[in-house]
Formats: structure tokens, sequence, C-alpha cells
């Protein structure tokens, strides 16, 4: 062994928030303390110390680290001292791989002062530092599942535990953390995307919409500064326009662990399924109402599979096979009958075209156009039986008039919400200013009555809004008939019918091997 005064000595100082300490910087204090009076006690030469506050010891890409790295490579220090082995990391290969080859290699010594660790000792060998390692790596596990539950746990109770709220959203601070409340300005872009998804607009043409009105995208509207910025940086994509259509959250159900860590000792994030999900039933306040999410969401999955370069088809998404359950997928072909060039849009099983040579179906070959036409026939023949069947009281004038009111009435409350919790605010700082002798009594009164005044205003005003929405979301409820009416007016009306009015009218139609039609409808009078 060398003597001490050849030794060149780096102090690694370590401290994550798993290591459940108080006072961070006070931690970092008392390793530096332990370590130099090591280094004193034993004649070493002191030369720099390497500093990770607040870094996981599951990650090995640390800042201090690798400036440690660096000068053992150029011979600053040969010799790398810490508290004990779990500063080093709570990786189990990593820390074995720098105590046991990687500082051996390089001939430099390791000393974990408190688990009695010294690699240049001949008596010890490696199966006391494996049992560190291990056991640093289980804690830190252990304390990673109990800190998923909890926060598990509050997701299921409402409590909105993410580090950045949905787009749309913001939280309620200062007065809940836990809490979320609208921005409006975020909530008009969700709302537009919404109406323009609905109107027939795809994935892919409403993120160049969106960025052709030069909208801002969700990071730069709330100021993320996230990784190395592409040439893209700016531009709405399509993912994004996605996961605003499919959260359920934006109807008022706050939907949690959408994302999930791949594991405790990696960032990487992977996108949940959905049966994963944490949804709490009317955690925050809904953006889109039931109705519109619903309805989006069968649009939604009779599209997904739709490119930007694919036809539009009306009834693409709507087409089943009978025999096998696959989607039926709609293809344009062409070609040359007598030098001219015709076109034809032909209906195929999805199952038997990728499997036919195994013969798992049959073709259920259909001219799609035919299709089209017998299919919203019959429809308007089951839409005008209906209307002549079912008489109604008088129809709501103008349904987009009411889901407006809802709208606004849903802003105003919201806003006057947050001005009574500001005027909680203003009086508790005003009772403060007293008692510490900034304001007199009088003045005190004065205060305290004018803004205890405007919070009863605010209050009546809270409680008139609500009388209204109370009434609105009734007359609503009780007008189903009436909606329908409306949705199938609105069909009767058009010669070629959007899909939203289609996916408001029908579930599916199913073909079978002999080319019969079945529409199955979700209006129980049309079935």
């Amino acid at each position: 062994m060398n003597s001490n005064e050849e030794y060149k000595v780096g102090i690694y100082l370590r401290l994550s928030k798993e290591d459940d300490r108080d006072d961070e910087s006070q931690s970092i204090s008392n390793q530096r303390d332990f370590i130099m009076s090591y280094i004193f006690n034993h004649n070493l030469t002191f030369i720099k110390e390497y500093i990770d506050d607040g870094v996981s010891g599951t990650q090995f890409d640390r800042i201090g680290w690798n400036r440690l790295l660096n000068d053992i490579e150029k011979g600053i220090i040969n010799m790398v001292i810490t508290k004990d082995t779990s500063r080093l990391g709570r990786n189990i290969s990593h820390s074995l791989y720098y105590s046991t080859e990687y500082f051996q290699e390089r001939n430099v010594r390791y000393v974990a002062i408190s688990d009695g660790i010294d690699t240049f000792d001949k008596a010890q060998n490696t199966d006391m530092l494996m049992f560190k390692a291990f056991y640093n790596e289980m804690y830190v596990k252990d304390i990673s599942t109990k800190i998923k539950a909890t926060l598990n746990s509050q997701k299921r109770n409402g409590k909105f535990m993410g580090g950045i709220a949905p787009y749309g959203y913001q939280r309620n601070l200062p007065y809940n953390k836990y809490e979320l409340i609208i921005n409006e300005d975020e909530a008009e872009v969700v709302r537009k995307i919404y109406h323009l998804f609905i109107s027939g607009m795809g994935v892919k043409k409403i993120a160049n919409y969106l960025t052709d009105e030069n909208i801002p995208i969700p990071s730069i509207q709330k100021n993320l500064n996230r990784g190395v910025k592409s040439s893209n940086y700016g531009v709405w994509n399509e993912s994004t326009i996605s996961d605003i259509l499919t959260n359920p959250t934006y109807k008022g159900d706050l939907a949690q662990c959408r994302e999930y860590k791949v594991s405790y000792k990696s960032k990487k994030r992977k996108k949940n399924r959905r049966s994963n999900w944490i949804i709490a039933k009317g955690a925050c306040p809904a953006i889109i109402d039931e109705e519109t999410f619903n309805l989006v969401q069968d649009m939604y999955s009779k599209n997904k599979n739709r490119t930007a370069k694919s036809r539009e088809y009306l009834l693409r998404g709507f087409l089943f096979c009978k025999e096998c359950g696959h989607t039926i997928s709609i293809s344009h072909i062409t070609w040359n009958c007598s030098e001219v060039k015709k076109h034809k849009n032909i209906c195929y099983c999805n199952y038997y075209k990728k499997y036919s040579r195994y013969n798992v179906c049959t073709p259920h070959k259909v001219d799609y156009d035919e299709l089209e036409n017998e299919v919203l026939k019959d429809i308007r023949e089951k839409c005008k039986k209906y209307l002549k069947t079912n008489n109604f009281e008088a129809l709501l004038e103008n349904n987009d008039k009411v889901t407006k009111l809802q709208i606004e009435l849903e802003k105003d409350l919201s806003n006057a919400n947050n001005s009574i919790k500001l005027q909680d605010t203003y009086i508790d700082s005003t009772y403060k200013d007293r008692l510490k002798g900034l304001i007199d009594e009088e003045m005190f009164k004065r205060q305290y009555n004018k803004l205890n005044n405007e919070k009863i205003k605010l209050k009546e005003k809270v409680n008139e809004i609500e009388k209204k929405l109370h009434v609105l979301k009734d007359r609503i409820a009780n007008n189903e008939k009436i909606r329908y009416r409306e949705i199938i007016k609105g069909f009767l009306s058009l010669k070629s019918p959007s899909k939203q009015l289609l996916s408001s009218l029908i579930d599916k139609i199913v073909i079978d091997k002999e080319q019969n039609v079945t529409i199955y409808y979700k209006i129980k009078p049309l079935y």
C-alpha cells in the first residue's frame, strides 16, 4: 500500500429527497465535516470536493460526479472518499462497477468511512461492497414504492399531484396547490380543438391549423424549458391534439398516471394503458361538457387509424365484419378500360385482407358508394318515420346558444369563486397588519367592512349563477327527445351529412359474408 502522502484526495458529497433529511445543506455540511475529520486523522492530502445536492442516487449522470471522473482521468486525484457507500449511489450495477472496476483499473483508492470500506485494504474482499450496494438499492426501491402508493392514494381522492397542470388548467395557487382551476386562455383553445374535430377536421389538420394561427404550443404557453429545441419547436404535434381529445380531465374527471416511469432507477417515461389511469370523477371543473366529450370519443375511435393522406369517407370507422368482428376498410382502386381510366371505392374485411392466404375470413367485398347511398337512404326513412310518430312540446330554439350560455355561466362562477378567495386573503392580510400595529383599530374596521361587504356581494352572485346553471342543466337534461329531434332534423336537412351527425345517430354498420347490411342505431326509437 502506498504511503498517505502520495494520495491526492477528492471527497464526494451527495444528498437527495430519498434520503429523507430535513436540512439538505446542513446534511452536506455534516458529510463534509465527517470526511475532513478522517482526512486530518490519517494525514491525507485534501485536493478538491465534489457536490451533488438534491440528486437521486439511482442516477449516475450527475454534475458533481462527472467532474470527479474527469479529474480522475486527468490525474488530479487518485483517492475518493464518501461518508458511506450510499453517497456513491443507490444503483447496484453502477455502484459496483465504479467501486470494483473503474477505480481499481485507474489505481484509485476508494474509502466509504461509515461502512468500513477501503478498496486498497488487502484484508477486505468484495462481498461487503456487494452487500452494501444491494442494500442501498433496495432502500431506494422501498422508498419509491411507498411514495408511489401515497401519491396514488391522493390521486384517487381527487388531488392533483402532478408537477405541471394539464393544458387548459392551472393550479389554484396560493389557495390550494392540489386543486385545478380553468385557465380561460388555454381552455378556449381546447374548446376550439374539440369543435374542429367534431366538424370533421382530422388530428393532423387541427395541428396545422393551430400552428398556422400562431397559437402557442402547451410548453410555450406554460413557460416550460424542456430539452433541446428542434427546428420544429413551436409546431403543434398530432400526439398533443390526440391527448387533448381523449383526456377525461376536460369533462371534469381528473385523470392522472397517464404516463409512468419505466423504473425507479430511470427518468424515462412511457404512456400508460388506459386501464391503469387513476380517474377521479368530478374532481376538477369541466371545460368540455360530457355529451360533447363522449361524441368525440366515439368519432375518435372510428378514425384513429386515419392518416393525413387518407381519403374522406363518411362511413369510415363505422363498418364491421359480422363473421370475424374486425373493421372493414375502404380502398380506392383505379384501372384502364379501353384507354379510359376508371375509379371505384371498394370495401374489404381487414382481417381477410391481411391474412387471406390462411382463409381466416371472407372478402365481404362491397361497392362503397352504393353502400353509402343505401345506408343514408335507410337512415333518412327511419328518421322521417321517427318525426311523424313522435310529438314534442316546443323545441329549444337554438341548442348552440344554450351551450354557450352554460359555458359563460360556468366561467363567471369560476371567476366569482376565485374573487371570494382573494377577498379572504385581503381580510387575513388586513388582520395581520392590525396585529402588527401597522394600522389602527378604526382603519382596520373600515377596511374589513369594505372587504367583507364585497365578499357578501360575491357570494350572492355565486348563488345567483348556481341557480341559473341548475335551471339550465335541468332544462337540457329533460329534453333528451328534443335533442334527438334536433339531431334528426339536422341530418335530414343536409344532402351529405357530417360525421358528427352520423356519430350521433348510429353506433356501427355490420356487413355479413352475403353482403347483408345491418345498421345499429343509438336512438332507440330508430331500431
